[in-house]
């Protein structure tokens, strides 16, 4: 039996010590990269220590003599022992090695990102100061502040611009900070919590910097308001003692161009101290606004006192504008006031001259034509007594009344006399007038009908009388012809008379002269049909008259003719008498075909 031999159990039991240790060793470098590469961020000298522990682990990391012994031994031990046990102890071996094997990869890179981690942790310690500096700069710049007077505004102010100034000290150092950040971060192996410390640096720096400017612009504007405060107030009170004065100033004027010159003025001044006052006003409260960010309540609860008590006072604008708003309705009252007495003013030329064309022109109207101007004349006239009288009315409310009038209203009191006056006599003419020619309508009228009547009748006599007298053939037809002449004669008498009727109309008119024209032709018409009637009644009585001689001279001869056939008749028969009345039937006879011939 060898030494190893007989020593078995002493050395297996070294050798299972050495084995375990390695073992034991190797899940130590495990745990110590999982803590390592755990998401948990470390304060620096905690990752220190982490970072101390795994080196201390690793320095020794191939274990190529404790692999070699454990080999040696295990071979020495295992000679003489049974299969299975040695193929059992070396399969252990085996799986130790191959782990450790394993393992040495990992905590080659771990040993890298050990070094990055640390290289981050180091970069967070270098930022902790400029961090800190920070935070207390941007709590300076954004904790509640409350100054109550211009002086605590400027001590303020002083402090936050060295605040700016030191920020502008370490700006260089910030920002290379900032780029050594940048770059650590391109590495693809980062931690997370980088990140967070970069962007913590790059964003806090660019966030306080704006806070720390926007405090002071803050204060600045709020010194400004304090100061703008001040100064607005004692201003606008001035100006509102200007308004109060000018307001004073506003009075009635009552020459036009004066007025309107006069109101373009107060109106100009009014809207400069409109503009003014509240301009001030509107500054002064957006200089309470500014102030309420930071003053303290006390002081906000006086403000307001303040401000309410201004505000009160503001009513200078209203009644500045209300005074100038009444003005300027005056002045255009004023002025549609004179406008309305010229345009009657130059009406009035227009409407006498209306009612004297009128007066001349009568001849060549007629009467209806002439009351329907007269009418339209009147009507027009009432329309500007309307008018009149609400100038009337006007004029009590424009201009002073009593005894001491100011010229210039006089002249508008004398101007409306005048007119009034006008008009109102104007009127009296054309009513009188329309009355006069209002009569002429009703003789007109009459003229006018029995023109209609006798016109139509002497068209058709003039047509009758140039067609001429039927030739009769026999007494009958003669009778009847004289009765057809009477009767045409006779119309021509009655028809005269209507003529002579609407004559004696229109002689009663204002003028007549048309209507005489017009009779004296008609009559003259008239008296051609009534010569041509005459005639023609003298031809055809002669015609009858003769005819009937003929007549009664043929029966007359009949009856002794018929006479003479009788005994009686025999011893009363003259040869001389019936010659002789043969040759008077022969001489009448012919007389009648000339008559008959002459028609």
């Amino acid at each position: 039996m060898t030494f190893w031999q007989e020593n078995y159990h002493f050395i297996k039991d070294v050798y299972d010590m050495r084995h375990q240790k390695m073992a034991e060793w190797m899940e130590n470098v495990e745990k110590a990269i999982a803590r390592i590469m755990a998401d948990k961020v470390y304060t620096s000298a905690e990752f220190k220590r982490e970072r101390d522990n795994f080196h201390a682990l690793c320095k020794d990391l191939e274990r190529a003599e404790v692999k070699k012994w454990l080999a040696q031994i295990l071979e020495i031990l295992m000679a003489e022992r049974a299969k299975d046990q040695k193929k059992n102890e070396f399969e252990q071996l085996d799986a130790l090695i191959k782990k450790h094997e394993e393992l040495i990869p990992t905590v080659m890179k771990t040993q890298v990102m050990v070094d990055l981690y640390w290289k981050c942790y180091a970069y967070g310690d270098e930022l902790k100061p400029h961090i800190e500096f920070l935070d207390g700069i941007m709590l300076s710049s954004t904790r509640e502040i409350a100054p109550s007077c211009v002086e605590n505004v400027d001590e303020l102010i002083e402090r936050q611009e060295k605040s700016l100034v030191q920020l502008e000290t370490r700006r260089g150092v910030v920002k290379d900070l900032i780029e050594k950040g940048r770059k650590i971060l391109e590495n693809p192996d980062k931690p997370k919590f980088l990140e967070g410390h970069v962007q913590r640096i790059e964003v806090g720096w660019d966030d306080t910097k704006q806070k720390a400017q926007d405090r002071l612009k803050l204060l600045q504007e709020t010194k400004e308001a304090w100061v703008g405060y001040a100064e607005n107030n004692d201003t606008i009170l001035v100006e509102i003692d200007k308004g109060l004065e000018e307001i004073k100033k506003i009075k009635k004027r009552f020459n036009l161009q004066s007025a309107f010159e006069d109101l373009a003025k107060r109106q100009e001044i009014f809207n400069a101290t409109r503009d003014s006052v509240m301009g001030l006003f509107n500054q002064i409260k957006h200089n309470i606004d500014v102030m309420s960010l930071t003053i303290p309540d006390d002081k906000k609860k006086l403000i307001e006192k303040e401000v309410k008590a201004l505000s009160e006072k503001l009513t200078v604008v209203s009644q500045f504008e209300e005074k100038v708003t009444k003005i300027d309705e005056f002045c255009n009252s004023l002025k549609n006031f004179d406008v309305s007495l010229k345009s009657i003013d130059s009406w009035m030329l227009g409407a006498t001259k209306e009612l004297d064309d009128i007066k001349n022109s009568c001849d060549k109207m007629a009467p209806e034509d002439r009351v329907a101007r007269t009418m339209d004349l009147q009507e027009d006239i009432a329309a500007k007594m309307e008018i009149i009288k609400q100038n009337a009315e006007s004029e009590l409310a424009l201009l002073p009344q009593g005894e001491k009038v100011p010229q210039d209203a006089q002249d508008f009191k004398d101007e409306l006399g005048r007119i009034t006056k006008y008009v109102t006599e104007l009127q009296a003419k054309t009513r009188s007038e329309c009355d006069k020619y209002s009569e002429d309508v009703k003789f007109w009228a009459e003229y006018r009908t029995g023109i209609k009547e006798f016109t139509p009748w002497l068209i058709k006599a003039e047509s009758s009388s140039t067609e001429g007298l039927t030739k009769p053939s026999n007494l009958g037809e003669a009778s009847a012809l004289a009765e057809k002449v009477h009767g045409f004669e006779k119309a021509c008498v009655n028809h005269l008379k209507v003529l002579e009727a609407a004559d004696s109309a229109a002689k009663k008119m204002t003028t007549h002269k048309e209507a005489d024209i017009e009779v004296s032709a008609l009559k003259e018409r008239y008296m051609k049909v009534k010569a041509i009637a005459d005639d023609w009644v003298k031809k055809v009585d002669t015609l009858v008259k003769e005819w009937q001689l003929l007549d009664n001279t043929v029966s007359e001869l009949n009856a002794w003719v018929a006479k003479d056939k009788t005994a009686e008749g025999e011893n009363q028969f003259s040869l001389e008498k019936m010659e002789s009345t043969l040759g008077e039937l022969k001489n009448i006879f012919k007389e009648k075909e000339k008559l008959v011939e002459g028609l």
